[in-house]
């Protein structure tokens, strides 16, 4: 049997639960799923941008349906990633779901063994993902590696919507306090500094791809090249904008914000900053564009920066706090990383990429990595 008739079989079982690649006509199926599972909708132009994009020609997606029904789905979010002066292709599961009437019937398990007979000893070259606890021990036992985690870095304006409504006892005179800790921060951050920033409503994506290409990092990481940047950030959910910081009329360093309306609490989470190697250089054009983002944003009650995104200190000078230190790690942790080569070969080079792709010293994770939803 050819490769191009195989990838196309279906899994069938005596629970007549049929498990099966993504075809054209199942996004709808998709959809309303999605909304049933996580209690949001989603539009067809969410779809296409998240599970299509410039990396792959068709979606990558693997579904159970039962009586012509889906009821399951693993969508891969497609990246190109590179390595020093080496590139490769990625997936990464995002949005892995299953109806609630149809759980512990092992489907997540069956359709990611069908999505790795798919892609083993072709395109991808490797899987790598953010899962929730329960979901890593899965991916774990199909040969998952432990990669560590990636912590993130809050400004929390409202501590209420920060821990939850159980949290509203703290009161006004909490939220007022804080405010008023951070405004302190804000102010502190803009003094004797000869970087002026400008607000981009659009990403100027030729000058962000000329940052990146002043200074790569040489650990493992999405490129970005100017289809990732007209591609990453076109959320249609997101209210996206960017920055730049000027010295001497040089653009010295990039970043880039997006905020989805929310009921429950305004998010803004920085998304990506430029240059990514030798950022430290860059403390202070950092500080001033953190300072406009929060200026930007009055009605955000959380900021998040993803671990290694920007400097520490021009972080803790505008009051972010990491969740794997206190105070914060009582309340919440960091975010798990697993990885998986889909080379089936087992010589010494594929062994080196799977202790290479293991080792959390070698990846630089932005929220322009993970599969956020914010």
């Amino acid at each position: 049997m050819s490769r191009a008739t195989s990838d196309r079989t279906v899994s069938r079982s005596t629970d007549e639960y049929v498990v099966r690649e993504y075809a054209p006509g199942d996004r709808d199926g998709i959809l309303a799923l999605y909304e049933a599972v996580f209690e949001k909708r989603r539009t067809p132009e969410w779809f296409e941008w998240r599970y299509a994009g410039p990396y792959t020609d068709e979606v990558r997606a693997f579904v159970a349906e039962r009586d012509g029904e889906i009821v399951g789905a693993e969508p891969f979010i497609s990246f190109r990633v590179r390595a020093g002066e080496a590139t490769a292709s990625a997936v990464q599961p995002a949005d892995a779901m299953v109806h609630p009437d149809h759980r512990r019937n092992g489907l997540l398990t069956r359709m990611t063994k069908k999505a790795l007979r798919r892609y083993t000893d072709g395109e991808p070259d490797f899987v790598f993902n953010f899962p929730n606890r329960q979901a890593k021990s899965a991916y774990l036992k199909l040969g998952w590696r432990d990669v560590g985690t990636v912590a993130r870095a809050y400004r929390i304006e409202d501590p209420s919507a920060f821990l939850g409504s159980d949290s509203k006892v703290l009161g006004v005179g909490a939220k007022t306090a804080m405010r008023r800790y951070l405004a302190a921060n804000a102010r502190r951050s803009r003094r004797g500094s000869d970087v002026a920033v400008t607000r981009h409503d659009r990403i100027p994506v030729d000058r962000f791809a000329s940052l990146y290409a002043l200074s790569t990092p040489e650990t493992l990481h999405a490129p970005r090249e100017r289809e990732f940047y007209r591609w990453r950030f076109a959320n249609p959910d997101w209210e996206t904008v960017s920055y730049t910081a000027e010295r001497d009329g040089q653009t010295v360093a990039g970043l880039v914000a997006c905020t989805q309306p929310s009921d429950r609490a305004a998010v803004t989470k920085i998304m990506d900053a430029l240059p990514m190697a030798g950022a430290d250089q860059q403390t202070a054009a950092f500080e001033r564009l953190l300072a406009a983002v929060v200026d930007d944003h009055p009605e955000t009650d959380v900021f998040e920066a993803a671990e290694g995104t920007l400097p520490a200190r021009a972080l803790s000078r505008l009051g972010f706090l990491r969740d794997d230190r206190r105070p914060l790690s009582v309340a919440t942790e960091p975010t798990p990383v697993v990885a998986r080569s889909l080379s089936a070969d087992d010589d010494w080079e594929s062994a080196i990429a799977e202790r290479f792709l293991a080792d959390r010293s070698n990846w630089r994770l932005t929220f322009a990595e993970q599969d956020t939803s914010i």
